[in-house]
């Protein structure tokens, strides 16, 4: 059953596993470059990288597994391996669009609070015709601000002149649930692959098993 929040001016939006269909395409592209390396991506790191940049992702990779690549070239490798995909491949998940609109068309303020490259943000979000219902798109890497800390969530409201306690933020990582929690937010962890239910059940004000489930507001 859905529930309806009053108050809420904002909505701040993770992408990839919230609002693409892109969690596989990234698992795929962790077992191509790392295969390439003789290493199988753990858990472990799957979970480390989750909420970081792209930039962070970089150096995170190249420490956790030792790696004598520089950040520059593992970014030029995902690079390749993922733009023809975001700018032609991946769809939205089922219900995001629906409820974007009704968001946009009830005057909330809309907002991308992303890990994910600029670029493949946006091509993604132009071939799904959906890059005008944003107001605005913060990234990990354009910030300075990871999504494991509150501070993303904080500048991401001032910017659009949103009071933190009336925004409500969406996302399908325990990291970003919490995150936006202690910045004062209301939470909708997004039930994936990704999500650790456990980490979330004292941090996120709803879990749900897709866009169909979330609430009203």
């Amino acid at each position: 059953m859905k529930n309806d929040i009053t108050d809420i001016t904002a909505v701040m939006l993770d992408l990839d596993g919230t609002v693409f269909d892109s969690v596989e395409l990234w698992h795929e592209i962790d077992n191509i470059f790392l295969g390439k390396r003789g290493i199988a991506p753990s858990y472990e790191y799957k979970h480390g990288i989750a909420a970081l940049g792209f930039t962070a992702s970089a150096y995170y990779t190249i420490d956790f597994y030792k790696l004598s690549d520089t950040p520059e070239q593992l970014m030029n490798e995902w690079n390749e391996l993922a733009a023809k995909a975001y700018a032609e491949d991946i769809k939205l998940l089922d219900g995001a669009r629906e409820y974007i609109e009704k968001c946009r068309a009830d005057g909330k303020i809309i907002t991308a609070v992303t890990s994910l490259h600029r670029s493949f943000a946006e091509s993604c979000m132009k071939n799904n015709g959906i890059f005008d219902m944003f107001d605005k798109i913060f990234t990990a890497d354009e910030t300075g601000l990871a999504k494991a800390s509150p501070d993303i969530y904080i500048h991401a409201a001032k910017t659009v002149g949103a009071d933190p306690y009336r925004c409500m933020a969406f996302d399908d990582v325990a990291a970003a649930i919490i995150s936006a929690k202690r910045a004062g937010m209301t939470t909708v962890a997004m039930d994936g692959k990704m999500l650790d239910r456990n980490a979330v059940k004292d941090y996120a004000d709803f879990i749900v098993k897709g866009w169909n489930d979330a609430p009203n507001i």
